[in-house]
């Protein structure tokens, strides 16, 4: 089996594979600085738009010409490894997301401008502290978190 990576048409393969990952890399950041355009307007979120938007298309035709110089690399695909990749990379993307919403609502609530103490000297947290976008952002994810993380994790033990 290791063997077929040494071999032109595994390295190909391999090639494939790693262009299919960065696209949808790719297309995830292009999402998410669309999404963060829209709601901010900073040019930042716009650059990076345009940025993978040509990435987008720079992977794409990438794609298609590994493809047109090899059609078997497509028959050649293993579905089980791909939802496997597939599965754990949604699930670190997903993951991603919750972790950098914790650590903005940690940090919030560590400034002491988000709470005051009451007349028994315990922190009452401003309502600031949590933003509405944060949560729903976390509760939605949240099933999209836990099917990818239970099938990627039950294909790694099997």
């Amino acid at each position: 089996m290791a063997a077929i990576f040494y071999t032109y048409a595994g390295m190909k393969f391999i090639i494939f594979i790693g262009l299919a990952i960065a696209l949808q890399t790719s297309i995830i950041f292009h999402v998410y600085s669309l999404i963060g355009y829209i709601s901010t307007k900073k040019m930042d979120y716009f650059r990076l738009f345009m940025v993978t938007a040509v990435s987008n298309m720079l992977i794409s035709i990438a794609i298609a010409t590994v493809v047109m110089l090899d059609q078997k690399i497509v028959s050649g695909i293993n579905m089980d490894s791909i939802l496997l990749l597939e599965s754990g990379l949604l699930f670190i993307y997903m993951m991603t997301i919750k972790i950098r919403v914790t650590l903005v609502i940690i940090k919030r609530v560590r400034d002491p401008k988000n709470y005051h103490f009451s007349h028994f000297g315990k922190k009452i947290y401003n309502t600031t502290v949590v933003d509405f976008k944060e949560v729903i952002t976390y509760f939605v994810t949240f099933p999209f978190t836990m099917m990818a993380g239970a099938y990627f994790i039950v294909k790694i033990i099997k």
